[in-house]
């Protein structure tokens, strides 16, 4: 999993990473989130910019 910086405006908590059901999002401070490959279990129709690609 990927996240486009083009389309992932990081100056605000990432919403994904709020809701995501296994914690494989993480975000320090207003930076661009990360995703936990191991952990992710691919929902990212919870991005609302459509920045998370496979």
């Amino acid at each position: 999993m990927t996240i486009e910086e083009r389309r992932c405006p990081a100056n605000h908590p990432c919403p994904a990473a709020r809701i995501c059901p296994v914690g494989a999002i993480s975000q320090k401070g207003f930076g661009l989130p990360v995703i936990n490959d191991e952990l992710c279990v691919k929902c990212v129709r919870y991005c609302p910019m459509g920045a998370i690609r496979e």
